[in-house]
């Protein structure tokens, strides 16, 4: 007896439509597509309980003819294609003709449609396992796709769904991938009797309608042509990050997809800029001759296939890295709280100079090198250590002094010093201030040292380690350091001048037994200046408080080494604005 036999058309039709639809989050996707191919300006979404209980999606685009209508259900029906060689010329989203059969296989659905230029629309009603009715409808021009109780009759795959609050997340998730992608369309969102509008407008304002914690004021558009492809890029300010990849998306021909290449690619570029292990908030959309970017690789179309990607990535990314150093320069850089409270960059907006970003990386100010000594040690005895060598007449500096010249007003919650220059207001972090300073001179070519009366013993049972000290010797040595191997011990006879007492601290930081794993290079740099510097605690006097301000404004890239701004900017403006006192 031969046990392979066909299966009933209603199981294969339920098991195909598996693949396509598993949940309401997959019904309102490929409804969402077909609106979009419609030609639709606007398109009204609607769900409640997560989707489980009703789907309705509303256009105003082209709509079906009676003929169309009775067609749109049926298995591989499509507009899109008519022979597989138009695989390669699809540029809708929608293609193979799966998506409504597949919705009517498995929950109620209708469909009120009516075409341009014809005096009357339609209905087709149709639930699973009974044959569809089609019955004449007055309504505008455009479609209506209503699905109702989708699984309802099958048990096995309802018990599956999560709960309708975790759906209605889900159907959200695919409504802003759409939202995103076409910008040009205006879309209305309902769920649990909450209505929000988001009309047509540019891309960063639907980032920032959608991504309500993403300000506008802080994204910036990159556009170029790359190896034959159109991209663009809205990233925001890098001092907007996260620990995780939310914000940083990738669409090809306007489809969400995990294409790694891209991501990797955007991630190596703001590298420069961020605090380790966080991720960029950058969106890139890539427009790709349809040949050469084949979707039909997965059933909801949620992954993509690159035919030649290497020239198209190459380019773009020699070009981005370009624009990115062109406006953030080669490393981090300052955030401007600006006009009308916004965020900016410099080299982003013509009324905003490119301030201090032509001066050379490790360059010296006016400043006298004991500066950095004292300001170490100013801590501890803020007036007496600087009052012993101050090193001229016009040292610290004048509010008059030099280009860079500011009126200090004072401290405030501790670690912030306030002054004003070029009328507009700043509050530093001292201890970022000073950390980058003295990242910089760590950084730079080999600093002075200085001998210690009493050479210190370094010893470590750690055989890790003593050989990540062992590997580091040439870099301390040009930072400063003088250490002799002696047997398995250390011995620092000279530290760097500018690092005064907390030199050994430091040093023992890095490379002691209770140093974090993996530190080496730029990592124990960063943490020698963290330990160095002023802590948000401590208090300067006005002296030491002008003579960090100072040297901080000469700074080439206004961050501290963890990729944190050290002050931020704000104009009278934005300031008024602030409190109410303009409106306009």
């Amino acid at each position: 007896m031969a046990r392979i036999h066909l299966l009933p058309p209603e199981t294969s039709r339920l098991i195909a439509a598996g693949e396509v639809i598993d949940r309401p989050a997959s019904a309102l996707r490929e409804l969402i597509d077909n609106a979009i191919d419609s030609g639709a300006l606007e398109i009204n979404i609607e769900i409640e309980k997560g989707g489980i209980d009703l789907i309705r999606v509303s256009d105003d685009g082209l709509g079906m003819s009676r003929e169309d209508l009775a067609l749109s259900i049926l298995e591989h029906a499509t507009s899109k294609i008519e022979s597989a060689d138009d695989l390669l010329l699809a540029r809708t989203l929608g293609f193979r003709g799966e998506a409504l059969a597949s919705i009517a296989a498995v929950a109620r659905l209708e469909i009120a449609s009516r075409e341009a230029g014809s005096e009357v629309g339609w209905r087709l009603q149709k639930e699973p396992g009974s044959d569809s009715s089609i019955a004449p409808l007055p309504m505008r021009q455009g479609t209506t796709v209503t699905v109702q109780g989708i699984f309802e009759r099958f048990p096995a795959r309802r018990q599956f769904l999560k709960r309708p609050a975790s759906e209605a997340l889900l159907c959200r998730q695919i409504f802003i991938e759409r939202a995103i992608a076409h910008p040009s369309i205006g879309f209305v969102w309902n769920s649990s009797g909450e209505t929000e509008h988001f009309p047509k407008t540019r891309v960063e304002e639907r980032i920032a309608l959608l991504y309500k914690e993403i300000p506008a004021s802080i994204l910036f558009r990159f556009d170029a042509e790359a190896g034959g492809a159109s991209i663009r890029v809205i990233y925001a300010d890098p001092s907007f990050h996260r620990k995780d990849r939310k914000y940083l998306q990738v669409f090809v021909n306007r489809r969400k997809v995990p294409e790694w290449g891209f991501t990797s690619l955007l991630e190596y570029a703001f590298s420069e800029y961020l605090p380790g292990g966080m991720k960029p908030c950058a969106f890139l959309f890539a427009e790709i001759d349809p040949s050469q970017a084949d979707f039909n690789i997965h059933p909801a179309k949620k992954e993509v296939r690159l035919k030649n990607p290497e020239p198209i990535k190459s380019a773009f990314h020699s070009a981005f890295r370009a624009h990115l150093h062109g406006v953030l320069g080669a490393g981090p850089t300052d955030m401007w709280i600006g006009r009308g409270g916004e965020a900016s960059l410099p080299g982003f907006s013509p009324d905003i100079e490119t301030r201090n970003h032509d001066v050379p990386r490790n360059a010296r100010s006016d400043l006298d090198s004991v500066f950095w000594e004292k300001l170490a040690a100013a801590r501890k005895t803020p007036g007496e250590a600087w009052a012993r060598e101050a090193p001229s007449s016009s040292f610290p500096p004048k509010d008059s002094d030099s280009p860079r010249s500011f009126h200090y007003l004072g401290r405030a919650f501790g670690p912030f010093l306030v002054f004003e220059k070029d009328s507009e207001l700043f509050i530093l972090d001292q201890h970022a201030a000073h950390e980058r300073i003295l990242y910089d001179e760590l950084s730079g070519s080999k600093s002075a040292s200085q001998a210690l009366l009493v050479p210190f013993l370094f010893e470590s049972e750690d055989e890790e380690a003593k050989r990540k000290l062992t590997a580091a010797l040439p870099d301390l040595e040009r930072m400063g350091y003088a250490i002799e191997r002696s047997s398995d011990a250390f011995v620092v006879n000279a530290i760097p001048a500018f690092l005064g007492e907390k030199g050994i601290p430091a040093l023992v930081d890095c490379f002691g037994e209770n140093a974090e794993e993996g530190r080496t290079g730029d990592d124990f740099i960063a943490t020698m200046s963290c330990r160095a510097a002023i802590k948000d605690g401590d208090l300067l006097d006005d002296f030491a408080a002008r003579a960090l301000i100072a040297k901080a404004l000469a700074l080439p890239f206004p961050r501290c080494p963890h990729g944190r701004p050290i002050w931020a900017r704000f104009d009278k403006i934005a300031l008024y604005r602030m409190v109410g006192r303009i409106t306009a």
